[in-house]
């Protein structure tokens, strides 16, 4: 069996199949990913499109993201949010 996304998710919340406890047991079950993908933004510099990243050094495969580097991740994203371009 493979992994919701969080829009599959989210869609699933609104129309009401799914509610908050279901999704955190399935997060905590591995079945739901914890991030979302896909989505590119970028700001302006003069000319040029500049696209932030993040990226955490020694995090390969096999190694797990503690709830603190999520939430970082996640602060990150409502950053760019807030600032940058969404891509078409």
């Amino acid at each position: 069996m493979g992994k919701l996304t969080i829009k599959e998710v989210e869609d699933l919340k609104k129309q009401g199949i799914l509610d908050e406890k279901t999704v955190k047991e399935l997060q905590s079950k591995k079945l739901v990913g914890t991030r979302n993908r896909g989505t590119s933004y970028y700001l302006t510099n003069n000319k040029n499109k500049v696209y932030p990243t993040l990226y955490f050094r020694k995090l390969g495969k096999g190694t797990t993201q503690t709830q603190k580097l999520i939430d970082f991740r996640n602060e990150f994203n409502k950053l760019l949010e807030k600032f940058g371009t969404k891509e078409k």
